[in-house]
């Protein structure tokens, strides 16, 4: 059962990861605004490929460039969340 302090020390580990959120607010937003923009030119290629059924080095291109874009920026959003949760667990948090 956990007790009083237990829940303060949980409380205040909510705090500085809610200011944390806050604090990177910006950097979230960009690398959500990056990984939307490389969907949207991800499904642009494969449209293109799919309309003129050819696939050229200029939609391969497309293809793989916004695909490593979207992999590294969702990578970099599920780190942020892990920090963050293992902060919350009281674990040690490190880069």
């Amino acid at each position: 059962m956990p007790t009083d302090s237990d829940s303060r020390s949980l409380a205040a580990r909510m705090d500085v990861v809610e200011r944390l959120t806050r604090l990177f607010k910006l950097e979230r937003m960009v690398y959500l605004s990056v990984t939307v923009v490389s969907v949207l030119v991800l499904l642009g290629s494969a449209g293109a490929l799919l309309f003129k059924g050819t696939a050229g080095t200029a939609e391969l291109t497309g293809l793989f460039g916004s695909s490593g874009l979207i992999t590294y920026t969702a990578g970099r959003l599920l780190f942020m969340w892990n920090q963050a949760l293992r902060l919350l667990a009281g674990e040690k948090v490190g880069t």
